[in-house]
């Protein structure tokens, strides 16, 4: 949801700079921005379910039903913390793996929210309007992670839409850190698109490969914290590579973020074929098993030989 956040903050943003009656431009973004947030929070907190089992708009069958559908099953009391599994989540090397891609994704995320305004004042647009060209880059990012989501979700594959979306945010980055003639700003506002469209996708379907893939509540904690806390350091790298002294073209920073989002390519790609290759494995020596099965990951966790990865 980050990307149509970002849209209508920015249209919206646009929107509140021309307000030129009482109070300043900025305090009427944190007046009109601020206040849905704070309220808003004090409705999800009482509304929204931990897991399907504990929705209150379904009946106690909707509920059983839809934790039926869970292909795995952990008996571990939601109230207890199972250490094998957060030992498990600590030292698989997949986790580390999320964790860079993580980190390379979240640097364009960080980035391009931070310095996208700058980019394109810095094309000869004036700072209001740029403003206002940062939400439809923005909005074609949302698209793209509904299209990414459908699409993963129809092939049972994470890897290969986590390497061709991060293909196009490589071209993205490439066009601008080597296109530098001011008459081609055409061609570097494309480059913005693809770096967008193509990055944020790719950021969130890695999240939800991860997910897929701990074998275990207690496990699958341990993986998003070592994905979250590491995997966001990059912000610290993003917000220093844009420096005012590399204006117009920020050539360092769009260059980081080209060598970033094509080591997304390379680790998708082989984390890809591994857990391919691990599934074809698990085929040999214990048989197919019906994506219906049941399996308890309490105990073995993703090592179960019933448990087969999302790729």
């Amino acid at each position: 949801m980050s990307p149509i956040a970002n849209c209508f903050a920015s249209a919206l943003a646009y929107g509140i700079t021309q307000i030129r009656k009482g109070l300043e431009p900025w305090q009427y973004l944190f007046l009109i921005e601020g206040a849905p947030t704070v309220l808003i929070s004090i409705f999800v907190f009482f509304f929204l379910p931990d897991s399907p089992g504990s929705a209150r708009f379904l009946d106690e069958q909707q509920q059983a039903d839809a934790v039926a559908r869970l292909t795995t099953q952990d008996r571990t009391a939601k109230d207890r913390v199972h250490w094998k599994q957060i030992w498990s989540g600590l030292l698989d090397y997949k986790n580390y793996v999320h964790m860079i891609i993580h980190f390379c994704c979240n640097y364009s995320f960080a980035g391009l929210s931070n310095f996208l305004p700058t980019l394109i004042e810095d094309m000869g647009y004036v700072s209001v309007h740029a403003q206002g060209l940062t939400a439809p880059p923005y909005l074609g990012s949302f698209v793209c992670c509904l299209a990414a989501a459908f699409i993963s979700d129809r092939l049972g594959n994470r890897g290969l839409v986590v390497v061709g979306f991060s293909l196009m945010g490589l071209a993205g980055y490439l066009m601008l850190a080597c296109v530098h003639d001011a008459s081609a700003n055409g061609v570097r506002y494309a480059g913005i698109w693809l770096a967008t469209c193509g990055v944020f996708p790719s950021l969130a379907i890695n999240i939800t490969w991860l997910l897929n893939n701990q074998g275990g509540d207690s496990k699958r904690g341990a993986g998003m914290a070592v994905l979250a806390i590491f995997g966001q350091c990059s912000s610290f790298v993003s917000s220093s590579l844009f420096p005012a002294t590399d204006a117009p073209n920020y050539t360092r920073g769009c260059a980081a973020g080209a060598g970033l989002t094509g080591l997304v390519v390379v680790l998708g790609a082989v984390l890809h074929c591994k857990l391919r290759l691990e599934n074809a494995r698990r085929n040999r020596l214990y048989g197919r098993v019906s994506g219906e099965h049941a399996i308890d990951v309490t105990e073995a966790g993703d090592n179960d030989p019933n448990f087969r990865y999302i790729t």
